[in-house]
């Protein structure tokens, strides 16, 4: 095939300011939600954990009317005053803070309108709709170019028992309807901050203007007779747009105490929320398996339904209590068994169920799995650890490429060169290195398409490619900081002391060096750093620190070994990851101890208390934030964390933390800080739930006994997470100051 020759427009736009707004909404920066999977001790009991320990700092309340930050409690060590930030005192801080204009953009099915995920400040949450061609016109722009704006309030659904509805996802199903699909967000006593799929979906009307309900998953219970929950309670699963009359729906149902999958067209002009419409075809098999308290479910996966290029069903999923099972829809049923926690299929040619690798929160390779051989073949070289991202041409499910890390460094894996998109795809991406690259979103005439690069250096940035007119036409950033202010995180990688490879990423200032941090990323398992914008890393980069972030073993990205490495290593083989990457940092740097530090929050909290005794002889300075300090109490459960509430906590924490007293002992900070050599910052929420603050009443009460000088403070309000914008504010200038040894 003949190559294209594309005109690509790179002069971008250095201030690109979609939305004309200098003040976007604040984002909720969080701690890793799934970043502290909490254990017990066994030297505590649960008496002696909470009657032994005594808060003796009073509450500090700010005295200066509506000008003062009260939140703060508990403060050792640091001045009252600087925890009430001043407004304009900190540039950097305001500036890093500003969240995104938007957070998604997506074409049309004829390729008429851009419709944008929108955190702007004219409503909550929402969907901004413009026509192309005038947003695209620099003479008209965004206000001249919107059609449409649908807002979504922030209110929950107590029906539901929801706290929270946020828009998660929209899909574009005809060229004037928009599905958007609105997920819940909990606090849920077993698993912590919870986002969840609720089988809500509502439609927009770009010409009409209406944002209605659509779907809804709990019919009301009905005025006579009766009706079980489980009848009533019937989640839908987006699975494909049909036609510009409706779309393709898996939804689930119950039958005789099982619930089965139900592939369902759902026309736009149905009456009511219920799930109706028209079978296409209804599994044999259940998708949720329950006996007693155990269950095992593949309801509401997105891929419980593989369609074929006709929008036929191939394969469809069901479930019981030992596994996730593959079924062709016809009536030669083949069972096949796929274990979903290490795969995700998403796409069927032939014999050839196309499969994600996954391994904690992200995918680590591509592999087919042969239907009839039943033998699983890796598609992608073996150095390539992490998918960034897919391309897919036009009503193609089956990638022609995908976006990886190899051997840490960023590389795009063709698995079909000839296609045309592939070629384009190969001219573009020389032009843009070292960044996340994703093409896709094809009008229906192929001929448009949304291009988009993101890393630490531009956050996120959108393209159009139009192939009628052989460009590639800006559409916006969606970041409120300018590039020449953004840092770029260079890819490294590292030896082991045992010979294992292991990478990370570091982040240099745009001047001298002061300082080296090392960012602990929380977890330890599944969680892993990426080359994208961290507000803390650039803040701290903008004062003049290099910022160090390694994905030590247990990291997810990297394979289900590389993580399973870790287990019941908390402060042995993860530890020594990170200070193997330090040491070979302060060499190319040039940077000794004096000006070394280490810092994180949830599992980087513990990290960086464990690092004052295990490898003081790197680090001046450590500071914990949210951490775990008893590992004893972790392990027994007498700590009291939303995790020892679950029905399988005790294996849970034989399988991550053993059950070697003398290794528990040796890897908790609290029973070690007789052997503290750095100086210590130790910061908490008081409605921590994952990581309760009896971890950091214990650690002061373990170093007033031993005379280790230290600095803490509480967040009274705060859980397991940073906070508001005000609570930023408040902490991280304080934060900063003792990482430069200025508090």
């Amino acid at each position: 095939m003949k190559k294209l020759t594309l005109l690509i427009i790179v002069n971008l736009l250095m201030h690109f300011n979609v939305f004309g707004s200098d003040t976007p909404p604040t984002e909720r920066p969080i701690a890793d939600s799934s970043t502290v999977i909490d254990s017990k001790p066994d030297n505590h009991t649960k008496g002696s954990v909470s009657e032994g320990v005594q808060k003796k700092s009073k509450y500090y309340q700010a005295q200066s009317s509506g000008s003062g930050y009260g939140w703060v409690e508990d403060i050792v060590g640091i001045d009252e005053d600087v925890f009430n930030y001043v407004e304009g005192s900190d540039e950097d801080l305001e500036l890093y803070l500003k969240s995104s204009f938007f957070s998604d953009v997506a074409l049309s099915p004829d390729g008429k309108h851009l419709a944008f995920q929108s955190k702007s400040d004219e409503f909550t949450e929402g969907l901004l709709v413009a026509r192309t061609d005038d947003f695209l016109d620099p003479k008209k722009g965004l206000e001249k170019a919107t059609v449409a704006k649908a807002a979504l309030e922030k209110t929950g659904d107590d029906v539901l028992r929801v706290k929270e509805l946020f828009l998660c996802r929209f899909n574009w199903v005809s060229n004037t309807l928009i599905l958007v699909e609105i997920c819940g967000k909990n606090f849920d006593r077993l698993r912590g901050e919870v986002f969840q799929a609720l089988g809500v979906f509502k439609l927009f009307n770009i010409e009409t203007k209406e944002f209605k309900n659509f779907l809804y998953p709990l019919e009301p219970a009905p005025k006579k007779g009766s009706m079980t929950f489980a009848d009533r309670y019937r989640p839908a699963t987006f699975i494909s747009k049909y036609d510009d009359e409706s779309v393709l729906m898996s939804v689930a149902e119950n039958k005789r105490g099982f619930r089965y999958a139900h592939l369902r067209r759902v026309f736009f002009d149905k009456r009511g929320v219920k799930p109706n419409g028209t079978d296409l075809y209804v599994s044999k098999q259940p998708c949720q398996f329950k006996v007693g308290y155990r269950a095992n479910s593949a309801c509401n996966i997105p891929y419980i339904y593989i369609l074929d290029k006709d929008k036929k069903p191939v394969l469809t999923f069901s479930s019981d209590l030992d596994g996730v099972y593959a079924h062709y829809t016809d009536n030669k049923t083949t069972k096949i068994d796929i274990d979903l926690e290490d795969y995700t299929p998403f796409a069927v040619k032939g014999n050839l169920l196309w499969m994600y690798g996954v391994s904690g929160i992200g995918a680590h390779d591509v592999s087919v799995l042969n239907l009839k051989t039943k033998k699983i073949q890796k598609a992608v070289p073996s150095d390539c650890h992490t998918v960034i991202s897919a391309m897919n041409s036009l009503n193609d499910d089956i990638p022609y490429a995908v976006d990886m890390e190899c051997d840490g460094m960023k590389e795009i894996i063709y698995f079909d060169q000839e296609k045309r998109d592939a070629q384009i795809l190969s001219q573009l991406a020389p032009s843009f290195p070292d960044k996340n690259i994703t093409l896709g979103n094809w009008t229906d005439k192929n001929d448009r398409a949304i291009f988009s690069i993101s890393d630490s250096s531009v956050v996120s940035e959108f393209f159009m490619l139009d192939l009628t007119k052989g460009s590639l036409i800006p559409i916006g950033r969606t970041s409120n900081v300018p590039k020449e202010k953004l840092h770029k995180m260079v890819s490294k990688k590292f030896k082991t002391r045992d010979g294992e490879t292991i990478y990370g990423f570091l982040t240099l200032p745009k001047g001298e060096v002061k300082r080296l941090i090392v960012y602990i990323h929380g977890g330890p398992y599944g969680i892993r750093d990426y080359d994208q914008y961290d507000f803390s890393e650039q803040y701290l980069a903008s004062k003049g620190a290099a910022v160090l972030k390694v994905n030590y073993r247990g990291s997810g990205g990297y394979g289900k070994n590389f993580m399973e490495d870790a287990y019941k290593e908390w402060g042995g083989t993860l530890l020594n990851d990170i200070a193997d990457a330090t040491i070979a940092v302060q060499k190319e740097l040039g940077i000794g101890r004096s000006r070394t530090c280490a810092f994180g929050a949830s599992y980087g909290g513990y990290a960086a208390l464990g690092m004052a005794y295990k490898h003081s002889e790197l680090y001046e300075c450590v500071a914990g934030g949210m951490g775990v300090y008893d590992m004893q109490i972790l392990r027994d459960g007498s700590d009291e964390s939303i995790y020892t509430y679950q029905e399988d906590y005790e294996e849970t924490a034989e399988k991550f933390w053993g059950d070697d007293q003398a290794q528990l002992v040796d890897f908790s900070p609290v029973f070690n800080a007789d052997k503290m050599n750095a100086r210590i910052l130790m910061w908490h929420g008081l409605q921590d739930q994952i990581s309760p603050i009896v971890h950091l009443d214990l650690m002061k009460e373990a170093l007033d006994k031993n005379n280790v000088p230290y600095q803490a403070f509480t967040m009274t309000k705060l859980g397991h997470t940073f906070g508001e914008k005000e609570d930023i504010k408040a902490h991280m200038p304080v934060l900063k100051d003792f990482l430069f040894d200025e508090l």
